[in-house]
């Protein structure tokens, strides 16, 4: 049995109050604690059993209260600028109308300054102003106009969803049972109505037809009905009307006929549309689960609890209870709980699930570790830097949650559409039941019914959402943020790609190209010293300067005293009590022979590298070459964006020299050097002034200015790196393949979009037609309008496979770190 309050699972150190009521930490005890102190015992009963909230009145106003309560909000909602913030998870939404309808509702709220509702996965992320307005007074709101509302909690999502999909098929199932036998009756009538029948055994049929269809209109129905008057007391017309409006007249019509005793029921048409529209929304919502599931998966990389140090000990802690700067043991096959510095251990992590890289990456003391990768060797110990809303994979999952909630502005006509959608079907249908009692009276019911089923706004709702959550969870898997669903459109519309080049193009980390001792000195003896002072340095080339001594593998560095950095010449150190140096020519040899040779060896051809100059006490030993190494795929990326019809500029700060070598490698069309930020920005803005979409794709650090005026931004980061306010993407993944798949990604959900909208169109155009003409049965009409939107769905579901990458290919260019 999981917690009492929130249904997770009870960790060794449970707060147990009696063998009933466990807890898993001190917030689900104090929620429990609220709800009790409000004489509200029944409340976890009526919750679990689904009546809380569908019978607006005090009891339910008093049970609402603890959503207000500080401990529970502090699980479920964030503060954010200018308020606060909250998922709700939205019951009893059934097309797009029961969206527009929600949204207009909250926005009324004073205090409620931004509401955004997601029809595929029927979440709603509402932003308002705690001291204008109570969390239950908007749960309330929606509940009170007949939709079940509760903050979305990731770890009851699924059990939610499972409620919902045992409820439906519940009422399909009464309505199968119904359809069923009243369509052996039928066929008896059928039969009759051929060869003759016996007006008292017609009459019997009829009677146990009534007596088998009630049951179906009232509970298989009753979602129907009651969704139509929900947006009937409202003043609004959703799309439960028509469907409501067609069962019950039929049933109605065929009612009189039985207790008259004249003309012909039709127990069998209401009984199976009601059985297949029921199974269509079944269906429906299992694929949008599908759809989810990318989601999903993120949701469920968090763990729920964390082995906490504790004098010593290891103790088993909620991971909402850790705090910052507590230490945390992982082990091996175990998820990170927290985002944590390394503080002991080694160990190789799979970050695939956020970053989108298949490959382990090793891990160390004083690096960090992103909660939700897996640990998949050592243990290691974290000292906690970043817990709850804070840690980077819960703010990649706002991210997308905000993206896939925010409408694209392709979604604004569809949902104006939809929104007049349901006054337009009643008219259809009324001018449809006028013409046929002018024609032919016996089949104006029949017709007119048939044009209020078979019409329906869904297909044409679900179009956009459902291809941008599918598109999303697709981005989230390969590495890639999109910040809103408008980036998509945008990105489609790009004609010309700008590009950085350190750390875009190029890896960004220098390494050791060439060592040129002079006379008398060998290699080793050059590389050892520089290795020796620049052991403890901090800066890049320094750095890359001890890691290519140890690749060799020529023993241990020697002993240096007093080393010191210099900034903006280079390292000092006394070793074997002569002054060594490294670093620019004239700091190193700097008290030297002043007759002593400086200039750069002959090597350096084309000027393309980075040399730092290596000597002891102003003598010159040597010189040691840096370059960089471009990114993998860095040429194929290039030819593929320019296949895309994308043109490619590089725009860096680096030496001529540098860039140009490059522009050569990779195949760029033009390349620009010596650039300052603002000389960047102004060639990007040169390129709209040409009529140019431009896409910018920077490090998110020196390149603000540019990210800023293009078009779209795509910021190459780490996950730790997630708050680049220029960003409109975000490339988790280093790898520079994902350019091109969030490029070929935007195209494929826009062309899915325009497909599911040009369905719908055609859809609704043949539809209605026919079925005004009377060429569409009721029946028929059922089965069709399910199969539009599970069409749409199905469509939308393609784009879970990711967009196919480039060949690899690695190249090789010496720069001067930029």
């Amino acid at each position: 049995m999981g917690c009492y309050h929130c249904g997770l699972e009870i960790p060794p150190d449970a707060l147990i109050v009696d063998e009933e009521r466990k807890f898993c930490c001190s917030g689900c005890l104090g929620a429990w604690r609220v709800i009790r102190g409000m004489g509200l015992e029944d409340y976890y009963q009526r919750r679990d059993g689904g009546i809380l909230g569908t019978r607006p009145g005090e009891t339910d106003r008093q049970a609402l209260e603890p959503f207000d309560d500080p401990d529970y909000q502090s699980r479920l909602v964030s503060e954010v600028e200018g308020g606060r913030e909250v998922c709700l998870l939205l019951d009893g939404i059934h097309c797009a109308a029961c969206v527009w309808l929600n949204e207009q509702m909250l926005r009324r709220l004073p205090g409620v300054s931004e509401v955004w509702i997601n029809f595929a996965t029927h979440r709603a992320r509402v932003r308002w102003n705690p001291e204008q307005l109570r969390l239950s007074e908007i749960i309330g709101t929606v509940r009170g106009i007949g939709y079940r509302a509760e903050p979305y909690d990731p770890a009851l999502g699924e059990q939610n969803r499972a409620r919902r999909d045992r409820e439906l098929l519940s009422r399909m199932g009464v309505a199968g049972f119904g359809a069923a036998n009243v369509m052996f009756i039928a066929i008896a009538l059928y039969a009759g109505y051929f060869q003759g029948m016996d007006a008292e055994a017609k009459n019997f049929f009829h009677w146990v037809s009534l007596v088998l269809a009630t049951p179906v209109i009232l509970y298989s129905g009753g979602v129907f009905v009651r969704g139509a008057w929900n947006g009937l007391r409202l003043g609004h017309l959703n799309m439960d009307l028509p469907i409501a409006l067609g069962a019950w007249v039929t049933y109605g019509y065929s009612v009189v006929v039985t207790v008259t005793g004249s003309g012909e029921v039709y127990f069998d048409s209401v009984t199976m549309f009601l059985f297949v529209l029921l199974t269509g929304r079944f269906l429906e919502s299992i694929a949008r689960g599908k759809a989810a599931g990318s989601m999903e998966r993120l949701l469920n990389l968090e763990p729920r609890h964390a082995l906490v140090l504790r004098d010593g000990e290891p103790v088993s802690v909620p991971v909402r209870e850790v705090r910052v700067g507590e230490r945390v043991l992982v082990k091996p096959g175990e998820r990170v709980p927290v985002d944590g510095l390394i503080e002991s251990g080694m160990t190789s992590v799979d970050e695939s699930m956020l970053t989108g890289e298949s490959l382990p990456v090793t891990r160390g003391p004083g690096e960090i570790m992103i909660g939700g990768t897996l640990n998949l060797e050592g243990g290691v110990v974290l000292i906690v830097e970043r817990v709850g809303a804070e840690t980077a994979l819960a703010r990649i999952l706002r991210l997308v949650e905000t993206a896939q909630a925010e409408r694209p502005p392709i979604q604004g006509v569809a949902d104006r559409v939809a929104a007049r959608f349901v006054g337009m079907v009643l008219v259809l249908a009324a001018a449809t039941l006028g013409f046929w009692l002018w024609r032919d009276p016996s089949r104006a019911l029949e017709n007119s019914v048939a044009v209020l089923i078979i019409t329906c706004p869904c297909a044409l709702g679900l179009g956009a959402p459902a291809a941008m959550l599918v598109a999303m969870g697709t981005a989230a898997r390969m590495g890639i943020l999109l910040k809103s669903g408008e980036t998509i459109e945008r990105l489609e519309r790009v004609t010309q790609v700008v590009m950085d080049k350190t750390g875009v193009l190029t890896l960004g980390t220098p390494r050791v190209e060439r060592l040129v001792p002079v006379s008398g000195v060998d290699e080793r003896t050059l590389l050892t010293l520089a290795a020796t002072v620049e052991r403890h340095s901090e800066h890049p080339v320094g750095r890359a300067i001890f890691r290519e001594f140890q690749s060799r593998g020529w023993g241990q560095v020697g002993d240096a005293q007093a080393a010191r950095n210099v900034p903006g010449l280079g390292m000092e150190a006394w070793v074997d009590g002569r002054l060594t140096r490294v670093g620019r020519s004239g700091f190193v040899l700097e008290g030297g022979d002043p007759k002593q040779d400086a200039s750069r060896p002959p090597e350096d051809r084309d000027h393309a590298a980075t040399w730092s100059a290596c000597g002891q006490d102003g003598v010159l030993l040597g010189w040691i070459g840096l370059g960089d190494t471009l990114k993998p795929k860095a040429q194929e990326v290039v030819a593929a964006l320019r296949a895309m019809g994308l043109p490619v500029t590089v725009l860096s700060g680096d030496r001529r020299a540098v860039v140009d070598q490059v522009a050569r490698l990779t195949g760029v069309e033009r390349a620009e050097s010596d650039l300052l930020p603002e000389d960047k920005e102004r060639i990007i803005a040169d390129l709209q002034r040409g009529g140019a979409v431009t896409a910018m794709v920077g490090d998110g650090v020196n390149d603000a200015p540019a990210l800023a005026r293009a078009d779209v931004a795509l910021v190459v980061a780490n996950a730790t790196d997630l708050a680049v306010a220029s960003a409109d993407v975000i490339l988790l993944n280093r790898d520079l393949e994902t350019v091109t798949r969030a490029f070929a990604l935007a195209r494929r959900t826009l062309g899915t979009i325009r497909q599911n909208y040009g369905f719908s169109l055609f859809y609704n155009l043949l539809a209605i037609p026919l079925a005004m003409s009377g060429l569409v049965s009721p029946i028929v009409a059922a089965i069709s309008m399910p199969l539009s939107s599970l069409v749409v769905v199905g469509n939308a579901l393609r784009l879970r496979h990711p967009p196919e990458p480039t060949t690899s290919h690695t190249l090789t260019v010496k720069e001067k770190d930029a």
